[in-house]
């Protein structure tokens, strides 16, 4: 059987759960929402946001939440305070890397910094290694979460060192799919060129290939996998993502993502076919009188 990782509660779904208890002993003690604006000096809005996740809130507010909404009950206080721990204290920034990040994304970080060689296959996006900043920001920001963005800065930053150590090699295919998907986003022309151009300068490395799948040549994607070559002989290990975790290769499956790579690559179009694609788009993204690389 596949070795799976089922992914464990988002921030969000986290906060959301403390949200949703601080709401309970608020209506507990016959509060609302615009009574609890004492207990904390923030508006009305802020509380609402707290109960529904929205946003974290401070050890000094929530201290004065438990006390002001009466919360005696020692297991629930320490039920609050553990949600709390997990979704909103700033102890979870260690190592310049947020605790918070979930278990199943951190075996295939570090698999990939101790690999000498990546095949990477993704159906609708652009795979993490190949992201610019720009496009990163534009992707998780877009999604209310600015506050974490510092701590997937550093991350992204100390992911990418990979492309300059010696003895690697990145291979990259991605469908035509995902091509379209970031050249969609008219409203961010900025995003398209920048992403474009940060992907056009990795193909021009002499360990990285980039190569896209055209509609044409396959119909059907599986689910977006990565192959890896760990360094002093050790086997080949491979994964492939899922909504709610990582699913990993067993001995017995990994003919099965071989094959599926090789499907790939013998229908991709060439590196340098690839690099005209990307150029042809960036000319179309490019503003007006901005020089294209």
């Amino acid at each position: 059987m596949t070795e799976y990782h089922p992914a464990p509660d988002t921030d969000i779904t986290v906060r959301r759960k403390l949200g949703a208890l601080l709401k309970t002993e608020r209506v507990r003690v016959g509060l609302t929402q615009s009574e609890a604006v004492a207990l904390v000096g923030k508006a009305q809005s802020t509380i609402a946001k707290v109960e529904n996740g929205q946003t974290s809130v401070s050890r000094q507010d929530l201290a004065a939440l438990i006390e002001g909404y009466e919360v005696h009950d020692d297991a629930m206080k320490a039920k609050i305070w553990a949600l709390w721990e997990r979704a909103c204290s700033p102890a979870r920034l260690r190592d310049e890397q947020r605790i918070g990040t979930p278990p199943w994304f951190l075996k295939p970080l570090e698999t990939e910094q101790a690999a000498k060689a990546i095949w990477s296959w993704t159906g609708e996006r652009i795979h993490g290694l190949l992201q610019s900043e720009c496009y990163m920001v534009a992707q998780l920001n877009g999604e209310g979460r600015g506050p974490e963005m510092t701590p997937l800065f550093r991350q992204r930053k100390n992911r990418q060192k990979v492309f300059g150590e010696a003895g690697k090699s990145f291979d990259f295919i991605f469908s035509e799919s995902a091509l379209d998907r970031l050249c969609a986003q008219t409203h961010r022309s900025h995003v398209i060129s920048d992403q474009l151009r940060h992907m056009i300068s990795l193909a021009e490395l002499d360990n990285v290939t980039i190569r896209f799948l055209p509609y044409h040549r396959g119909s059907y994607a599986e689910l977006d996998f990565v192959i890896l070559r760990p360094f002093g002989g050790k086997d080949d290990c491979a994964y492939s993502e899922r909504v709610d975790g990582v699913s990993w290769a067993t001995k017995r499956t990994m003919p099965i993502y071989r094959q599926a790579w090789s499907a790939k690559e013998s229908t991709a179009a060439t590196p340098e076919d690839t690099l005209q694609e990307l150029r042809r788009r960036l000319e179309r993204a490019a503003p007006e009188g901005l020089e294209v690389g």
